[in-house]
């Protein structure tokens, strides 16, 4: 039973329990009805019986006040001694209360002097009256087992006392149960003794006769006779009586349109109140427990219903809350673990902070992450976004917009802040802002930044957006550092050009590429002109001086694309691809001009003049073999030294060509031929 009761829905479990309620209701009034009547019942029964004992008690009063008269005639007529004087007053006096009452005179001990009744008289019953009479009883027994009233008298001047006794007999009782009951609320008199019914009212004295066992107690009760119910009081009357009163009792009267009424009032209200409940309290029971459901599957996307103002509401607002903050703390734990994991991959920088923009963007659920990252001596400016929008970073941080106060900001964490119509992130359509600033100790890479069209940015958002920004610096910071380890290796400390193992490294590559794709590609090797006899004459530091001003030179006079680089010493070369032979040597001569008007400034001595002899070389025009122009541009270069310096001599314009038996580079280096580096991006350094 119980687990159909666990298994049942709430309407149905709700709708018995408003059933069991109603009926409870509708019983409750009946019940009191009917303790009520009964007590009503009871209480009129202990009034007529109190009624019947007072009559009762009159009636000993009227005798008692009767024998008194009869003992002071005794006593006037002296006839106590003279039993037939005594019989003859007595008959005289019993002639005036009636025949049934019996008359008497007694000594003490019990002898009785003379006896006068109309009816025949046993003496048993003088015996038992005198015996009572003499011991100042009020009631009597007869030996049939009939009560009498007894009154007492002494008579003056003798030691005999006069008695009368009146039978308590189907007379008297009548005519008690008249008194107090009516035809239409007629009531029931019996006289008990020996849980025997001595005497009953005539018209009840079938009915009552049965009624004398179950009246068991003096106090008044409703008992039950057959399929009757009577009200009963008791009194004790002496000697051993007791005298009951019996009322039919039927309790309060409920017809069965009153049944029907209030049985029909219950279910109409059982309807309504499960109709309300089932609109009121089950659908958002419902719902409610359809969104805890979806939390305990680890659905945090489903909202929970909040929109009554009651107690479910109430608790539906609670489980919203706690579901919004656990997702947010999901969302928040998942966010950081992609940003870490982007951020740590063997990947472009502006590709990780891309992906990091799209973790945003989609954890907080706005219209626009971005990135912008100010400029340094290892990179540009640059800015990414995600969000499907093209974003220039272009006054963004120099301005008074919501990023350049974030790239200012100084405090700790993310701030919230709105752009006006006159920002530069006014054209990006979004106004409010969390932007943190890129910063790693003193340093500021630049600034992240959150975006919307509407704000609420939570607790959440800003720790989010705060500690990502700490994650982005250090791999700012990281990439910062791994770039100035690359150019350090890369990069002459004297001269800030590419040293002599990048330059190898780039020449096979450019070398494989232009031939692979048919591309021209140019090389001049260029010397320095009697440059020991600078580091003899004023020292070595002056002839730092003297490399670094040329390779200033140099660099101010090719293109971007070039790559200039220190072989060695006072040798430098410059790669250039996608140039003819015409075009290099044109380069050639503008940096041999150059040189040659150019002051090295020295400490303390006049500034010095250098000239500069160099060798061209060009694929295709010089060479079926990319691979050779380094030996050929080294040729060339040889002979501008031994023609004269300060000159520029082509490749082609040897009467000789060295014939080369395979891919060494002269006596310089040998330039690697392989292709795993062919199409391998370089970076032009810092100008």
């Amino acid at each position: 039973m119980s687990g159909i009761w666990r298994g049942a829905s709430f309407s149905l479990k709700f709708a018995a329990v408003i059933l069991v309620a109603g009926m409870a209701t509708a019983a409750v009034p009946l019940m009191l009805a009917e303790a009520s009547a009964r007590a009503e019942a009871e209480s009129s029964a202990t009034d007529r019986v109190s009624i019947v004992a007072s009559l009762i008690d009159g009636q000993r009063s009227s005798l008692a006040t009767f024998i008194a008269g009869v003992g002071r005639q005794l006593a006037a007529d002296h006839d106590v001694d003279s039993p037939s004087a005594v019989h003859a007053t007595l008959a005289q006096d019993g002639s005036v209360i009636g025949t049934g009452d019996l008359l008497g005179v007694v000594q003490p001990g019990g002898t009785i002097i003379a006896v006068q009744g109309a009816t025949p008289i046993a003496i048993a019953l003088a015996n038992s009256v005198a015996g009572a009479a003499s011991a100042g009883a009020a009631t009597a027994a007869s030996p049939d087992g009939r009560a009498w009233l007894v009154a007492v008298s002494p008579v003056p001047g003798s030691t005999a006392t006069a008695f009368v006794a009146r039978p308590l007999d189907p007379t008297l009782i009548n005519a008690l149960a008249h008194n107090i009951g009516t035809s239409a609320d007629p009531v029931g008199i019996l006289l008990i003794r020996d849980g025997r019914t001595r005497t009953a009212a005539s018209s009840q004295a079938s009915l009552t006769r049965e009624l004398t066992p179950a009246i068991a107690t003096p106090r008044a009760a409703i008992v039950s006779l057959d399929s009757q119910q009577f009200a009963v009081a008791s009194t004790s009357v002496g000697a051993g009586f007791t005298l009951a009163v019996a009322t039919p009792f039927s309790g309060p009267t409920v017809g069965w349109q009153s049944v029907l009424l209030l049985l029909g009032v219950i279910l109409v209200a059982m309807l309504f109140i499960v109709v309300v409940v089932q609109i009121d309290l089950r659908r958002p029971l419902q719902r409610l427990d359809s969104a805890v459901v979806a939390l305990e599957g680890g659905d945090f996307d489903r909202p929970v219903d909040t929109a009554s103002v009651d107690e479910i509401g109430r608790l539906g607002a609670s489980f919203e809350a706690m579901r919004t903050q656990v997702r947010s703390t999901m969302r928040t734990t998942a966010t950081r673990a992609t940003v870490a994991m982007e951020l740590s991959l063997a990947q472009p920088l502006d590709a990780a902070l891309a992906n990091v923009c799209a973790a945003l963007r989609g954890s907080l659920e706005v219209d626009l992450a971005m990135i912008v990252v100010n400029g340094s001596e290892m990179s540009d400016a640059f800015a990414v976004a995600d969000g499907r929008r093209h974003v220039t970073f272009d006054g963004f941080l120099e301005g008074n917009g919501p990023l350049g106060e974030g790239y200012r900001y100084r405090g700790l964490g993310a701030i919230i802040l709105g752009a006006t119509a006159a920002a530069p992130e006014a054209r990006l359509d979004v106004r409010e802002f969390c932007v943190a600033p890129l910063r790693l100790g003193k340093h500021v890479h630049g600034v992240l930044a959150v975006a919307g069209q509407a704000g609420a940015f939570t607790a959440g958002d800003t720790d989010l957006v705060a500690s990502t920004a700490e994650q982005i610096s250090l791999a700012l910071e990281r990439y910062r550092f791994l770039a100035m380890v690359q150019r350090q290796a890369s990069v002459d400390d004297l001269t800030g050009l590419y040293n002599h193992r990048f330059l190898i490294d780039s020449l096979g590559q450019q070398a494989a590429l232009a031939e692979r794709l048919g591309a021209p590609l140019a090389i001049l090797m260029l010397d320095i002109d009697h440059f020991k006899a600078l580091n003899d004459s004023h020292g070595h530091h002056a002839g730092d001086l003297a490399l670094s001003t040329f390779a200033s030179t140099v660099l101010s006079n090719v293109r971007r694309a070039d790559l200039t680089a220190r072989y060695g010493g006072e040798e430098f070369v410059v790669l250039m691809p996608n140039t003819s032979a015409h075009e290099a040597f044109t380069v050639a001569e503008k940096i041999r001009l150059a040189v040659a008007t150019t002051d090295v400034e020295l400490p303390d001595r006049p500034a010095a003049r250098l000239t500069v002899s160099v060798g061209v070389a060009a694929y295709p025009e010089d060479t079926e073999r990319a691979s050779e122009l380094f030996d050929l541009a080294d040729d060339a270069l040889y002979e501008a030294k031994r023609s004269g310096r300060d000159r520029t001599c082509m490749a082609r314009e040897l009467q000789a060509p060295r014939a080369h038996a395979g891919p060494s580079m002269g006596q310089h280096a040998a330039v690697t031929q392989g292709e795993s580096n062919a199409g391998a991006g370089h970076r032009r350094p810092p100008q």
